[in-house]
C-alpha cells in the first residue's frame, strides 16, 4: 500500500490539475451541476443524488426537471403528500429513497430550509449515507469530502492498481481517495472523476491514452486495465413467481379499485398496491389457488414481468368485478364489505387518483387492456 502511494506522490497533483482543466472544458452540462467557483444549491444536490442512487444520469434528468418544476424549494417538497412524491418517482425504483427523501425534506424545512454542512450532521438525515453526505458537503459547500461512487471506485482502483477484491476493497478506497484530493475546487473534483469514468475510464473499454490521469495511473501501463476493480462473478438473478388481484367496482362512470398501503418496511414499502402474493416471498411458499375473496376472477394474459434489484418477477394478474364478489366469505380483506375500511388497510380509490408503483401500474395497464377489449366486443355485437 505505502509503495503505491510513494510512487505517485510527486505527480498526483499534476494529474489532478490536468483532470480539473479537462473537466472545465469537457465536463457534462447537467441541470443540477455548477462549476467552481459557483456551487450548486444544496436542495438540487439533495434531489439529484437521491435519484442517482442505482440509476443512470440520462434516466434521472427528466425526473429531476419535473421535481424542480413541481416542487421548486425544499419547503414545497416537504408540504407535498408522500403519495404525490412517490407517484412522481415511479420508474426510478427503490421507493424507499423517495420516502426517505420526503422525510428529510420535512426535517430540513422545519429547520428553516438550511442544510447542515458537516458529514456527521448530514448522516443523521433519513436515507443519507456516506456517499450522499459527501456529495452534499462537496458540491453544495465546497468541503473536502470523500465522495466515492461506482465510477470513482473504478478510477481509484486502477490509478493505484489495487487488487483487493470487492467488496473488501471499499474499506481501502477512502485512504487512496484522500491522496488524490486537490487543495481547492473540492466541488469540482468528485464530479470531474465521475465524468472521467463516463468518458475515459469506462468499465469494459478504458481509453487510457487520452485520459488526463494516464501519467501517474499504474493500470494505464498494463495490458488489461479493465480487469480492475477486482469484482466477484455476478450471479444470475433468480425468478420469483407471483399473483396480483385487481378488484374493480363502478360508481357511475368512475372506475374504483380496491388497494391497500403496504408496510413501510420491505419491497414497495409504504406504497399503494393491489392484493398480491408470491413475488415478495423469497421462499416462494404460497398457494397458487388462494384468492383474496371469492369472486368471478378472470386470468389476464400475458403474465407481466418486472425486474427488481436482486430478482426477476413473473406475475399472473387476475381481474374481478365487484358484482361477482361473494361477501359472505372474505379472506384477507375482512369479514364483510363495511369492515374493509374500518378494520383493514383496504380502500376503494378512483382510477384517476391511483398513485401506484411501476409493478402495480403494469398490472393495471393489463386490466385496462382487457376491459377495453371486452367493451369493444360488446358494442361490436350490438
Amino acid at each position: 500500500m505505502s509503495n503505491n502511494l510513494q510512487i505517485h506522490t510527486d505527480i498526483i497533483q499534476s494529474d489532478i490539475s490536468e483532470l480539473l482543466a479537462w473537466y472545465h472544458l469537457a465536463g457534462r452540462k447537467l441541470p443540477w451541476r455548477s462549476y467552481w467557483p459557483e456551487l450548486t444549491s444544496a436542495y438540487h444536490v439533495f434531489l439529484s443524488e437521491f435519484m442517482l442512487q442505482q440509476t443512470g444520469v440520462s434516466t434521472v434528468i427528466p425526473y429531476f426537471k419535473n421535481f424542480i418544476e413541481r416542487w421548486p424549494t425544499i419547503h414545497n417538497l416537504a408540504t407535498a403528500s408522500v403519495d404525490d412524491v412517490t407517484a412522481a418517482w415511479a420508474g426510478l425504483g427503490y421507493y424507499a429513497r423517495a420516502r426517505n427523501m420526503h422525510k428529510t425534506a420535512k426535517i430540513i424545512s422545519q429547520q428553516g430550509g438550511v442544510f447542515p454542512q458537516t458529514i456527521s450532521e448530514l448522516l443523521v438525515l433519513p436515507g443519507v449515507g456516506p456517499y450522499t453526505a459527501g456529495a452534499i458537503a462537496a458540491f453544495a459547500f465546497d468541503k473536502p469530502a470523500i465522495v466515492i461512487d461506482g465510477n470513482i471506485e473504478r478510477i481509484v482502483a486502477r490509478y493505484f492498481n489495487l487488487k483487493t477484491r470487492l467488496p473488501a476493497l471499499k474499506s481501502e478506497l477512502p485512504e487512496y481517495y484522500k491522496k488524490l484530493m486537490p487543495l481547492q475546487k473540492n466541488s469540482d473534483f468528485p464530479q470531474a472523476l465521475m465524468d472521467l469514468g463516463n468518458q475515459f475510464c469506462t468499465s469494459s473499454a478504458p481509453i487510457c491514452k487520452d485520459c488526463p490521469l494516464n501519467t501517474g495511473c499504474i493500470s494505464a501501463k498494463s495490458d488489461n486495465p479493465e480487469k480492475l476493480p477486482n469484482r466477484p462473478i455476478k450471479k444470475l438473478k433468480p425468478t420469483r413467481q407471483g399473483q396480483i388481484f385487481i378488484l374493480r367496482r363502478k360508481q357511475g362512470d368512475i372506475s374504483e379499485f380496491l388497494v391497500y398501503r403496504r408496510d413501510d418496511k420491505g419491497l414497495l414499502g409504504g406504497l399503494l398496491a393491489f392484493p398480491s402474493q408470491g413475488w415478495d416471498d423469497k421462499l416462494q411458499k404460497f398457494d397458487i389457488n388462494w384468492r383474496p375473496v371469492k369472486a368471478g376472477w378472470i386470468t389476464l394474459k400475458p403474465a407481466i414481468k418486472h425486474i427488481f434489484t436482486h430478482f426477476r418477477a413473473e406475475l399472473q394478474v387476475f381481474l374481478a368485478e365487484y358484482e361477482t364478489v361473494d361477501f359472505s366469505s372474505w379472506d384477507a380483506l375482512g369479514n364483510a364489505e363495511e369492515d374493509i375500511i374500518k378494520q383493514q388497510k383496504f380502500e376503494w380509490i378512483a382510477e384517476n387518483d391511483l398513485h401506484l408503483p411501476k409493478l402495480m401500474q403494469k398490472s393495471l395497464h393489463l386490466a385496462r387492456q382487457h376491459l377495453a377489449c371486452y367493451h369493444r366486443g360488446r358494442h361490436g355485437r350490438r
